[in-house]
């Protein structure tokens, strides 16, 4: 029996109707489960920055939260009859309501505005105020953005320590992978598929649809290049950069083009299919495409973080603004157009494959990824005392700039002088925090092995994160437990002109899991002194500690204590 009369005369949900609300909440538990692990690496990813990871991190998560949200309205609005029914009657009676009838009937100016914004027969009503409300969200989220990027806040700090990572977390394979997804909408790629789309809804007889596409790039690319315009925020700096660009920044053009672009087409491509799976595999994949390009704008360092998420939720914005006046076209019809019999809506699947398929042959053709290293300028200091040094930055910092550590060691020589006294006294040089390092690194400390040369978590100092690090194992021959220096190559010289460095050093005693979230991280030893008096022994250079900072107690950047008596030591390279 397809579906029951019940007792009061109300006819139940049909058992399919049932089964497809059971399905989404299921879909819903799974996004919940998904946005607490997506919280946990967030937190954890933030610790151990593996830029990358972090970055796709953050984006699963706001995907997660977006499709809990969607799940649970859809499995509490499919039972649909009784729901409406119910509805039905809550609003009856308060259309009933003698305050309300009122207010309805009233003919005042604003009253008769605010009725017209609910009406079900007019393009100006209830579907335009959705439009309206369903964009608000993403472009006000923008306007946050671009305001926290105007006027300096936190995120332009994060923006510039991942931007100065970059370099060093690189490897041919990820570049040339990511030289891939950001050729997905370089206007090579862009015009192809535009014109692909344009010819196919031509082709099958949806006119009006291939000049709604055409328009809708042709918008956001006016739209980004105006924002550009007037925000007239610069790129990072062009020696972090693997590609040439122009200046302005904010928001990402290529961001706001793959929400745009790509999201009309799976826009068109949901509504040319019809089954559960075809529709969710399409935002999938929709999703997928605009996480590598915003990705791959960060990684080959022509965009900030805080460019690519503003261009994203600009998109979203005009993408919301397109896909409703769509809607409403389709209820209002503005002309008359038909389209082919038959399935030819769904080969349409064919424009996105396509574009797909042309940027993946023709990135290595067009685009030419290439270092464009900076020339290292530095300020000779006048003396190696006390007065001197307090020119240097003094602390580590976290990702959001947060002060750490302050250095506790000053180093004095050349870069191969300073890796040769390490390494002679049976140090190993760290690897960089790359995505593959990064997760041996997890998987070696989890077993309890050891990976004598396992990248530090990247910390930063003046914003630029560490140029080298070194480690050496203890007698457990265990990743969780190890003596460790991170050190900074500084912008000042020695009297006769050679570099600087200022190094941090702590040993780390043991995995602890830190912070509310319980991640996974090491725990050091707070007293950070004795490594320094550790480290000059191995090294066999004499004591010479000079004041730099004060004494002091404090929390590193996954909470554990340290103190130290504020002092550094002083090595002149041999």
């Amino acid at each position: 029996m397809a579906s029951e009369e019940g007792t009061d005369g109300v006819r139940v949900a049909n058992a399919p109707t049932h089964r497809r609300a059971s399905v989404h909440l299921l879909v819903a538990l799974l996004a919940l489960a998904l946005i607490v692990v997506g919280f946990y690496a967030v937190r954890t990813l933030t610790l151990f920055v593996s830029p990358m990871l972090f970055l796709a991190a953050v984006f699963l998560e706001a995907v997660a939260v977006i499709i809990f949200v969607f799940a649970v309205v859809r499995a509490l609005t499919l039972p649909g009859k009784v729901l409406r029914s119910l509805g039905t009657s809550a609003w009856e009676g308060l259309a009933s309501n003698a305050y309300v009838v009122r207010q309805r009937t009233s003919d005042a100016a604003g009253m008769r505005w605010l009725r017209g914004r609910f009406r079900r027969d007019s393009p100006a009503g209830i579907w335009l105020t959705g439009t309206v409300a369903i964009a608000a969200w993403p472009l006000v989220s923008f306007l946050g953005v671009a305001f926290t990027v105007a006027t300096g806040g936190a995120l332009t700090r994060v923006d510039e320590r991942i931007a100065n990572l970059m370099p060093a977390v690189r490897t041919p394979g990820e570049t040339a992978f990511f030289t891939a997804a950001t050729m997905l909408v370089n206007w090579q790629a862009l015009t192809f598929l535009t014109l692909a789309a344009a010819a196919m809804l031509w082709w099958e007889r949806r006119r009006f649809l291939a000049v709604v596409v055409v328009g809708a790039v042709v918008g956001q690319e006016l739209l980004a290049t105006v924002v550009k315009l007037l925000v007239g925020r610069h790129r990072p700096d062009a020696s972090l950069a693997l590609l040439d660009v122009g200046t302005l920044g904010f928001p990402s053009g290529h961001a706001v083009r793959v929400t745009v672009v790509y999201g009309l087409l799976a826009y068109l491509l949901v509504k040319a299919y019809r089954t559960t799976v075809a529709r969710t595999l399409v935002v999938a994949g929709y999703l997928v495409v605009v996480l590598l390009v915003a990705m791959s704008r960060v990684y080959l360092g022509v965009h900030f973080v805080s460019d690519v998420w503003g261009g994203v939720l600009l998109g979203a914005a005009f993408l919301t603004a397109v896909v409703g006046f769509l809607e409403i076209a389709a209820r209002f019809p503005i002309v008359r157009h038909e389209r082919r019999a038959g399935s030819a809506g769904r080969a349409f699947a064919v424009v996105p494959a396509i574009g797909i398929v042309f940027a993946v042959v023709t990135a290595p053709l067009l685009i030419h990824p290439h270092e464009h290293p900076g020339e290292p300028t530095s300020q000779q200091l006048p003396a190696l005392d006390a007065a001197s040094f307090s020119r240097l930055p003094l602390y580590s910092e976290t990702l959001t700039g947060d002060h750490m550590e302050p250095a506790n060691f000053i180093f004095v020589g050349t870069e191969d002088q300073l890796v040769g006294a390490f390494e002679g006294a049976g140090w190993a040089r760290a690897d960089r925090s790359t995505f593959a390092n990064t997760l041996q690194a997890f998987a070696v400390g989890i077993q309890g092995g050891q990976y004598a040369s396992a990248p530090v978590t990247p910390a930063f100092m003046a914003g630029e994160p560490e140029t080298v690090a070194f480690q050496k194992a203890t007698a457990s021959n265990s990743l969780r437990q190890r003596h460790h220096t991170r050190i900074w190559r500084t912008d000042y010289a020695a009297p006769g002109g050679r570099p600087i460095w200022e190094a941090t050093a702590s040993f780390d005693d043991g995995i602890e899991f830190a912070g509310a979230a319980k991640v996974p991280t090491h725990h050091i030893d707070p007293n950070i002194d004795a490594e320094r008096a550790f480290i000059i022994g191995t090294l066999g250079y004499p004591e010479r500690l000079v004041p730099l900072t004060h004494p002091q107690m404090g929390h590193n950047g996954s909470g554990d204590e340290f103190f130290t008596d504020g002092k550094a030591q002083l090595v002149v390279l041999r």
